[in-house]
């Protein structure tokens, strides 16, 4: 993280984090950002406390993207105490994710 950042991402070390890489900004694909920053509101408000919900954008966070070496987006990865629990490439339908992150953190 750089002191400058103006988004930095601070959390506790025992939270789950969903991160959601966003496809680029660059103007046509508004409407599947639009549609990945609705689902990554829906999924916070159904997990809840159970985890917390990030939008990583490239233009943002690009040390974020590389460390994680994302090569598709939108992608999706679920981090518990620094260990990678699951990813995916490519969108799903959020009932199929909902009942996979709550097996994994509730397992």
């Amino acid at each position: 993280m750089k002191p400058d950042d103006p988004h930095p991402v601070l959390l506790s070390a025992q939270s789950a984090v969903l991160l959601i890489f966003l496809v680029p900004s660059d103007g046509t694909n508004l409407a599947q950002r639009a549609l990945l920053t609705a689902l990554a509101d829906s999924l916070q408000a159904k997990l809840g406390s159970l985890v917390r919900v990030l939008r990583i954008d490239e233009a943002d966070h690009p040390d974020v993207v590389q460390s994680f070496a994302i090569t598709q987006m939108p992608a999706f990865v679920l981090v518990q105490q620094g260990i990678e629990l699951w990813r995916q490439q490519e969108l799903t339908d959020e009932t199929t994710m909902v009942e996979l992150i709550r097996l994994l953190l509730t397992a």
